[in-house]
């Protein structure tokens, strides 16, 4: 990820900040980001293919949604 931002390495060798700090703060801005937009695809294909109305299987069906978000 580094290698294709050349300010990141401009800025740690000027000792603004370390490239940590930047993987943290995107880290911190992209996981609101992303559990919203997983849940409204979840909600939204679930209820389009006509699956169970149950909250279990719902839930069921979420919770591998965020499992095969968090394996990438």
């Amino acid at each position: 990820m580094y290698a294709q931002r050349p300010i990141i390495n401009r800025h740690m060798r000027a000792a603004m900040y370390h490239p940590l700090i930047e993987a943290a703060a995107l880290t911190l801005v992209d996981a609101p980001i992303t559990f919203v937009a997983t849940t409204v695809f979840g909600v939204v294909i679930y209820f389009f293919a006509g699956l169970s109305r149950t909250a279990e299987q719902f839930l069921y069906v979420v919770d591998i949604l965020f499992a095969h978000e968090h394996s990438h």
